[in-house]
């Protein structure tokens, strides 16, 4: 029996994840300082109706999954006994929701045929000041519950990932959320380090027996909180979608010399995949050719290996930089074209339903533009039988 289970464990290693049959068209939904959904000083009815009224136009514009950020600095938008709720939400860091945010924006989603992934960002605790509102909440924010666990870095405060107890913390946190919802997915940001100067030197000397280098050393870190989550996800619910948005550029190749996940933030997404701890990668391509839009995809391609690949764009250049909206249009028909790319998302809700003549172009050519309904997708690389072969012997 034993011999059974790891001939089915390692056969599974090798096996297609094929979670989205047609091409996505996905969008983040940011909570974040209320900056897409909610304005804190409206009513409860106002918001919600905000909510549905943006649903429809997503709908109406074809989009088929959104990612809900429920988690923005230690804070989160559900009733938690680990973090305190959003102040976005309560207006008053002290209290607890006044209705069930996520079970209202799950059940809008799926009237209308999208698929709504909780979007959270593990590490990232915010400013003193700004958690210092949830002082008197009987939950407690991290930076005051478990002091222990936090370092500060350039003015704000950071979960450590080299401490265990952080792994256990949020892998914690995580399954309290996915117990409670029927999320259709979880989606990592910001699950890298901040720095390289990160004052982490005490939980490298405490925690490091296999005495790695650093880099390596933090990449295992966050390799082993990703695999953790995998594990304990897939134990609620193996139809979960456990996915992330790392930094767009994974490593630099010639002719370029980007910010990259692996180098600059030892985040890496590819070990979360070659180790089957991964469903789904958003790249934040937040870029165009001048920094190798096309280079780089290709290296993202090569990276999923037959996992569901989703190119993030930056419409929100648009407003905030000097893009046009055929300059999006562009890059996302790029994208949508190559064999093993699912589909695109862009970020953010309100730089696809602004009023912004820009904003208004793109969100015009996305009603008159459907995705396709099939999915352009790569085989995984098969794995050899050899692997298999030595268990009967």
């Amino acid at each position: 029996m034993y011999r059974i289970i790891i001939i089915f464990m390692l056969l599974a290693a090798g096996m297609r994840c094929d979670l989205l049959s047609q091409e996505v068209r996905g969008v983040w939904l940011t909570t974040n300082a209320g900056l897409d959904w909610p304005d804190k000083n409206a009513t409860v009815e106002e918001r919600k109706k905000t909510l549905v009224d943006m649903l429809d136009r997503l709908e109406k514009a074809h989009f088929n999954l959104v990612l809900f950020q429920v988690q923005a600095n230690g804070d989160v938008a559900w009733d938690s006994k680990i973090q305190p709720a959003m102040e976005q939400f309560t207006g008053d860091g002290s209290r607890s929701l006044d209705y069930d945010v996520c079970r209202f924006v799950i059940d809008e989603c799926h009237k209308r045929g999208m698929k709504c992934h909780a979007w959270v960002v593990p590490y990232r605790l915010g400013t003193a000041a700004a958690a210092s509102k949830y002082r008197k909440n009987h939950v407690g924010h991290a930076i005051y519950k478990h002091p222990d666990m936090c370092v500060k870095y350039k003015g704000a405060y950071y979960l450590d990932p080299g401490l265990p107890s952080v792994r256990k913390y949020l892998v914690k946190l995580y399954k309290e959320l996915l117990e409670k919802y029927d999320f259709d997915g979880i989606n990592l940001d910001y699950t890298r380090y901040p720095g390289d100067d990160f004052p982490d030197g005490a939980s490298f000397r405490r925690h490091n027996s296999h005495k790695l280098e650093k880099n390596d050393w933090r990449r295992d870190n966050i390799n082993r909180f990703v695999a953790d989550l995998y594990k304990a996800v897939k134990k609620i619910d193996k139809n979960v979608v456990v996915g992330s948005a790392p930094i767009g550029t994974y490593k630099n190749v010639k002719g370029y010399r980007n910010t990259t996940a692996y180098g600059s933030f030892q985040q890496d997404p590819g070990a979360w995949i070659a180790s089957c701890h991964h469903d789904l990668v958003i790249p934040q391509m937040y870029w165009g050719e001048d920094f190798g839009f096309s280079t780089h995809l290709s290296t993202w391609v090569d990276v999923a290996d037959g996992r569901c690949l989703i190119v993030g764009l930056a419409p929100y250049k648009m407003v905030e930089g000097k893009w046009s909206a055929a300059d999006v249009i562009k890059l996302m028909k790029k994208a949508t074209a190559v064999k093993g790319v699912n589909g695109v998302c862009f970020f953010r809700t309100a730089h696809i339903l602004g009023n912004d003549r820009r904003v208004k172009e793109l969100y015009k050519y996305l009603v008159d533009n459907p995705p396709s309904p099939v999915a352009k997708k790569k085989s995984r690389r098969e794995k050899p039988i050899e692997s298999v072969e030595k268990f009967l012997e």
